[in-house]
Parts: structure tokens; C-alpha cells; sequence
């Protein structure tokens, strides 16, 4: 509907942010800063949030 909003939630779990460890043969979560983006498009982005994952 035009000009509708609403609120979403959704949990970033640490599994979405494994890498594989090619020298360790698995996958880890590596610490440093995440940073969020959404929005419309890749052109079009209204919300911007960053986290940090601690070793």
C-alpha cells in the first residue's frame, strides 16, 4: 500500500557471518566491524547500522 510502514526484526546469528578457514579447515567468525545496509536498491539505501564482533 503506498506510503505504508512497518516494523521488521531479524537476528544475525553468527553463522551468517562465517568464513571458511581455508589453513584451519573451518568455518570461524572473524571480529571486526559489520556494517548493515538496506533498502530499496543497491542506490537506494535508507538505513545503515554497524556492529562489532569482539574476538
Amino acid at each position: 500500500k503506498p506510503n505504508e510502514e512497518k516494523t521488521v526484526t531479524f537476528t544475525i546469528t553468527p553463522d551468517l557471518l562465517q568464513v571458511y578457514n581455508v589453513q584451519n579447515h573451518r568455518w570461524e567468525v572473524e571480529p571486526g566491524k559489520y556494517q548493515v545496509l538496506i533498502g530499496a536498491s543497491s542506490r537506494d539505501i535508507r538505513l545503515k547500522k554497524t556492529f562489532l564482533v569482539k574476538p
